[in-house]
């Protein structure tokens, strides 16, 4: 769960930096803290969704499997297919330039949607099928509303 508001947070943060399609504020330093965003998102996003031999992989957490797959696939609105293309895509994007940086001179950004829309969903399943509220302590049970408190606290410190 603690994935979870990671992304959340770094999600929002990210999203605040852009002003429709360019960045709010475009200094080097708001570039970076943006990017890095970015990639923390990348990599809570890999831990619980980038296969199965990550250690907080979700298939490790959940106790009905199947049933959290047919839900996920719906909760992003991609067939099993697309979202395998989805997590491979993903996780290159963090092996080649996030985890290590390999000699690739482009890199494939993905579209953090449904990243997003799978860690939303994963969230709201372990509170209702796989913990109790009280295990949560200070942890947000609501990650929309945690993530747009985060997005209020950090849009006015990008458009300083």
């Amino acid at each position: 769960m603690l994935l979870t508001c990671h992304f959340a947070r770094n999600f929002a943060y990210y999203r605040a930096a852009w002003d429709g399609a360019t960045l709010a504020n475009s200094t080097d330093y708001w570039k970076t803290t943006s990017g890095n965003c970015f990639d923390l998102c990348v990599l809570e996003w890999c831990k619980l969704f980038g296969g199965p031999r990550e250690e907080h992989a979700w298939p490790r957490v959940v106790s009905d499997p199947k049933t959290f797959e047919t839900g996920l696939y719906a909760a992003v609105a991609l067939s099993p297919t697309d979202f395998e293309a989805y997590r491979l895509k993903t996780r290159e994007y963090r092996d080649t330039f996030v985890a290590h940086l390999d000699l690739e001179m482009v890199a494939y950004l993905p579209l953090l949607d449904p990243a997003w829309a799978s860690v939303r969903y994963y969230h709201a399943h372990v509170i209702s099928h796989e913990i109790s509220r009280t295990a949560l302590g200070t942890l947000s049970t609501d990650l929309e509303a945690y993530r747009s408190e985060k997005f209020a606290e950090a849009t006015p410190v990008y458009r300083t």
